[in-house]
Order: structure tokens, then C-alpha cells, then sequence
């Protein structure tokens, strides 16, 4: 996916580190890092756009 809204952007910085993540993150996010990889594109809810934003936070620089 090519896109240059700032939660796609963080959603691909997360995808690199994946395996850092705990479990729940990532069975929350798996659906989010899926449409990265050309998988079904759709609406985020409100919660799974938070936890991204604050994994994105996180994620050392």
C-alpha cells in the first residue's frame, strides 16, 4: 500500500518490529499490518488507531 497518511506511515514502522510486539498487540493489529502486505483494505476503529499511534510512540527511534 502506498500512502502517506501519518497512521499508514506509523503502521509500516510497527510492522518492522512485529515480533517485539505482545500477543494481544499483535492479534489486534494483525488485520491493520495484513492490509500492508495487499491484503483487504478497511475501516480502523477507534481503538485500533490509538494502540497504533502508541506502539508507534513507543518504538525506539
Amino acid at each position: 500500500m502506498t500512502s502517506t497518511d501519518p497512521l499508514w506511515k506509523a503502521l509500516g514502522r510497527i510492522s518492522k518490529h512485529v515480533d517485539t510486539l505482545k500477543p494481544m498487540d499483535r492479534e489486534l493489529l494483525r488485520p491493520a499490518l495484513a492490509a500492508l502486505d495487499g491484503g483487504q483494505v478497511m475501516a480502523l476503529p477507534s481503538l485500533i488507531i490509538s494502540r497504533i499511534r502508541d506502539i508507534d510512540a513507543r518504538l525506539p527511534k
